[in-house]
């Protein structure tokens, strides 16, 4: 223990003594480690933890797959898919069924929409949570009639009851219809979507209950103890396999659109997609610390150097080589301590700064924070780093003798040659490092640019967008809901200043979007081919007119096709080109199966002519990803549906929403508007994980262009120092000003090169990581690897020159005489 207090004693005061060097370690650790914690945190959050529920990791999601089928990957299940799993799969000791549902929630007289959650009534066993008030609902409240009861989040009974523990047994009006409060959760409870306020019973009709491939529910199930989601996912195959046998009509169309069951950890359901983004980042955050420790080790190898002659000193006073190194390492591990307090306190206001910019979008947003594990992992690199740092002049003493040491240190200012070499191929490493770094951030850059330049197909500026639901207990027929619509419209073209307005049943990039088997008339499918489901909108008239949607053929919807009129759509180009690639596809007839025999025509088939077609549009996602198959529209008087979201066109976003309640309270003010937005919002919150993503990476880009520039310009320096004797001969000889600017010009630019040339494998190596997360750009774009060449061999380059101009101010008089 004296031992140790009198190491970190001279360690402190060694460090005290030079103080910038101990400034410039600890603020580079600073930035380092603080980047690093704060990836690391979200990592921790989002990736590592489990869900907020009890024994999440043994909750599993069971989904069926159609990877042919044009719709993209989705995690739904039918009605009759959850009844079979009940039976077959024997691996869960439970199941359950939910999905979200926005209800309009009626409270003394105002209407407002409140995001809530149907279940099926054994979620709450499923997860093994109590209710704070009340009780959880019963088997029998899962069936139609018995299903008009209500539990309530904590937050929600406090705002519309402050707490009060009589409301249980009173009614809560949703959507009009009378629910009776039974519960009310704990407070912080949780289940996959931090927004739901309230939940109500799933109830299937016996139709549901038979339904397969209808796909509307998310299907959950806890493992038994000892159990295995591999077993899960045997089971699913084997009732995948029963379930092709029962339906032999579909059992082709079945296997062509590759028909799966699959299980996976819940908590993919909610992380799958950013998984990616974030171990990127976090990949990026831990090259910049790389970097930075590179630059340290060049730091404390120069200092190490410099202290030689106090080394040789206490070796030659009875000093053993243990004792210097044990001091190097004190030493390093005393100033790394030091930045990984610094950088966990940087870290968490980068966090801060992080919601800022768009944190709050990414999934588990809510349940980032810093907590010890994350305290214990900065402490863990703090260490690591001095560790690393201290092994480099660690090596030198351990390698070297009394006589070595002083001759290092000698009149004749020569540096030993591994101290060099070390430091050269730090400082390649570091350009290497510095480049696939600069090159991720450059392409993440080039992407988010092209994602921007997009044309999705729509118009984003001056459309305003806003939703509503129609309650069922008041409009309780299609005549009731087409006479709401075109009061509803007549009204908001009235707005000043609108120049179209439309609804429809989804707007582009909102999130909630449906698909639907059609099939074109007397189209021939090829051996093995795949059905398509296409997403499915309803519209009104005007509705494409405000969405800026170009037709390309016939016209749009009129006050024609209403609902005496033939059925009609109007495709997109693609799903035209699918069924008639080459032809005319207008007044073309297409039909949705109403049987197993998805091809079968007989007198019962609805047939809907297309009277037009527009070009393709990115509703989903503006990288184009999604549904794969296009999209078909119908006519709202042909089709009502409860839930509709109006587009308007014309007025500024500042003005259009006041109008918008306005006008609609004068039709109906029991009606709530709701997720009421412009399409230049929606676009940007579509974009602003990945801008998230790009700005982080940009950050840790120039961070390491920085770490890089100064790390050869104090490695070239460190070296002029160690070679003015040489270089003084040199110019005593005759070499000229230009020729010494040249020869240590030289020797950066070979150190620059080969950093290049490293960089360049290593952007290869993560060519398949990073060409998931970009756009419109290959992942060795050449633009991109030869900008990022570009910036990084300038910036290097310019590091070179101030060293090789003090080269050529050399005295070889002075030079020559020093001791």
């Amino acid at each position: 223990m004296d031992t140790l207090l009198a190491d970190l004693k001279y360690s402190f005061r060694s460090t005290l003594q030079d103080w910038r060097f101990a400034l410039t370690v600890v603020l580079t650790l600073t930035v380092c480690i603080g980047a690093n914690t704060a990836l690391f945190t979200i990592v921790n959050s989002v990736l590592l933890q489990p869900l907020p529920v009890p024994g999440a990791d043994s909750i599993v999601l069971m989904a069926n797959k159609y990877p042919k089928a044009g719709i993209g990957d989705t995690n739904y299940s039918s009605g009759g898919d959850y009844y079979d799993r009940m039976r077959a799969v024997t691996a869960l000791q439970d199941q359950a069924m939910f999905k979200p549902a926005a209800k309009t929630l009626t409270a003394k007289g105002n209407a407002e929409q409140f995001p809530g959650m149907l279940s099926t009534p054994s979620v709450f066993r499923l997860l093994g949570v109590a209710p704070v008030l009340g009780r959880t609902f019963t088997d029998a409240e899962g069936e139609i009639g018995a299903d008009q009861k209500v539990i309530l989040s904590y937050g929600l009974w406090q705002q519309l009851y402050a707490g009060d523990r009589s409301a249980l047994g009173r009614e809560l009006r949703l959507d009009g219809r009378p629910f009776t409060i039974v519960g009310v959760m704990p407070r912080g409870f949780l289940f996959v979507d931090p927004e739901v306020r309230y939940w109500i019973p799933l109830a299937f009709s016996s139709e549901e209950k038979q339904a397969h491939h209808s796909n509307s529910w998310y299907n959950v199930g806890r493992l038994k103890p000892g159990a295995t989601l591999a077993q899960v996912q045997s089971q699913l195959d084997s009732l995948t396999a029963d379930t092709l046998d029962q339906e032999p009509k579909l059992k082709q169309i079945l296997i062509n659109i590759g028909f799966h069951q699959k299980a996976s950890p819940l908590k993919d359901l909610l992380v799958k997609d950013v998984r990616g983004t974030l171990f990127l980042l976090w990949a990026g955050a831990a090259f910049v610390l790389l970097i930075g420790a590179v630059n340290i080790a060049n730091l404390t190898l120069a200092r190490a150097t410099a202290r030689m002659k106090e080394f040789a000193t206490r070796l030659a006073l009875g000093a053993r080589h243990a004792q210097i190194a044990r001091q190097l390492m004190t030493e390093s591990l005393v100033v790394a301590l030091i930045g990984g307090a610094a950088g966990l306190a940087l870290g968490i206001a980068i966090l801060w700064l992080l919601e800022s910019i768009g944190l709050d979008r990414f999934p588990r947003a809510n349940e980032v924070h810093v907590n010890g594990f994350v305290a214990a992992f900065a402490l863990a690199v703090s260490l690591f780093t001095g560790v690393f740092i201290a092994l480099a002049p660690l090596a030198g003493i351990f390698k070297t003798n009394l006589t070595t040491a002083l001759r290092e240190t000698s009149r004749t200012g020569t540096s030993g040659r591994r101290s060099r070499m070390a430091r050269q191929t730090l400082v390649v490493a570091q350009i290497a490092f510095a480049f696939v770094l600069l090159a991720g951030a450059g392409l993440l850059l080039s992407s988010f640019r092209r994602l921007l330049a997009v044309d999705p197909g729509f118009r984003t500026r001056e459309l305003s967008t806003a939703s509503t639901w129609i309650p069922e207990s008041k409009y309780t027929g299609d005549f009731e809901l087409r006479n709401l619509m075109n009061q509803s419209l007549t009204a908001i073209r009235g707005i000043p200043g609108v120049r179209a307005a439309g609804a429809s049943s989804e707007v582009p990039l909102s999130g909630d979007y449906s698909d639907g088997v059609i099939v074109a008339e007397g189209y021939q499918m090829k051996p093995g081919e795949s059905i398509i489901s296409p997403l499915h909108f309803i519209v009104t008239p005007g509705y494409m007119q405000a969405m800026g949607m170009t037709l390309v053929h016939g016209r749009y919807f009129d006050e024609r096709d209403n609902e005496n009129a033939p059925r009609v759509a109007i495709i997109e180009e693609r799903l035209a080109n699918r069924f008639w690639p080459g032809k005319d596809p207008i007044g073309r007839r297409m039909h949705r199966p109403t049987s197993e025999d998805i091809m079968r025509v007989d007198e019962h088939t609805q047939w809907i002519k297309v009277v037009g077609v527009i070009r393709d549009t990115r509703v989903q996602d503006l990288a184009g990803g999604g549904n794969l198959a296009g999209a078909y529209y119908f006519p709202y008087a042909q089709e009502p549906r409860r839930k509709y979201t109006f587009a308007v066109s014309g007025p500024s976003p500042a003005a259009i929403a006041p109008a918008l309640r306005t006008v609609m309270a004068r039709v109906d003010p029991t009606l709530a508007l709701f997720d009421v937005k412009t399409m230049e919002e929606r676009k940007e919150l579509s974009l602003s994980s990945r801008r998230t993503a790009m700005s982080l990476a940009l950050a840790f880009g120039g961070l390491a262009l920085f770490l890089s520039a100064v790390g050869i310009y104090s490695v070239l320096s460190y070296l002029l120092g160690q070679r003015r004797r040489e270089i003084g001969i040199r110019v005593a000889v005759g070499s000229s000003p230009a020729g010494i600017f040249r020869l240590v010009l030289r020797e950066g630019v070979w150190l620059i090169g080969f950093g290049l040339a490293i960089g360049c494998t290593g952007s290869v190596a993560m060519r398949r990581a990073i060409e998931t997360q970009v756009y419109g750009v290959r992942a060795l774009d050449p633009f991109v690897i030869g900008a990022v060449m570009a910036v990084l061999g300038g910036v290097a380059l310019a590091a070179c020159l101030r060293p090789a101009q003090q080269a050529t101010k050399v005295d070889p008089v002075v030079v020559l005489n020093e001791q």
